[in-house]
């Protein structure tokens, strides 16, 4: 089971109190909540997650962080990308963890998280496995959830994930080969 992608292992080998599941193309995404002696999961989705609060506390702290004194101007713009992942990162987590019911002010008791991100090539060889480790980890605690019931809610998000992505794709595809694009190339033509 350790060398299962989806175990949800922190790095001393704990479980962790919460496992996020995200389908970035999606809107929805699942929450096991373990912090209890039994799992709660939970299908949340991002409209209620990144609403006003949220786009009122990313505005602040990417305003705080881009009014920021600093000796070295040039260096602190190069790097506002890399602070603004960062700030969406942790304002995100904070709205998900408050939506779930944790008091994201009070850092002693902040819960553990484990974060999927399912996509791409974790989605395409993994599914089977994603479903199955959800599955252990939900029988790992009695009177929880209802495993069928996740076991399908996890299945059709990863088809539908699945479908966006080859949407994606063959969009990206065609827009590639049309002669406009700058990535339609050829070896040989013809200007007569």
């Amino acid at each position: 089971m350790i060398d299962d992608p989806f175990y949800g292992q922190l790095p001393d080998g704990e479980r962790p109190d919460i496992i996020l599941y995200i389908f970035p193309h999606l809107q929805e995404f699942l929450a096991v909540d373990l912090r209890d002696d039994y799992s709660e999961v939970l299908l949340m989705n991002s409209e209620e997650v990144f609403d006003g609060d949220f786009l009122h506390g990313l505005e602040a702290e990417f305003s705080k962080t881009l009014r920021e004194g600093n000796v070295y101007p040039f260096a602190h713009i190069i790097n506002l990308p890399l602070r603004l992942e960062e700030i969406v990162r942790n304002v995100a987590m904070s709205s998900i963890l408050d939506k779930m019911g944790v008091d994201t002010f009070d850092e002693e008791d902040l819960p553990s998280v484990v974060v999927f991100i399912i996509s791409g090539g974790a989605l395409a060889m993994h599914s089977d496995r994603l479903v199955n480790s959800l599955r252990d980890l939900l029988e790992t605690y009695p009177g929880g959830s209802d495993i069928s019931r996740w076991e399908a809610v996890i299945s059709r998000l990863v088809t539908e994930e699945n479908k966006v992505l080859q949407e994606l794709s063959h969009q990206e595809l065609t827009e590639a080969l049309r002669d406009d694009s700058p990535d339609y190339f050829t070896l040989w033509e013809n200007r007569n």
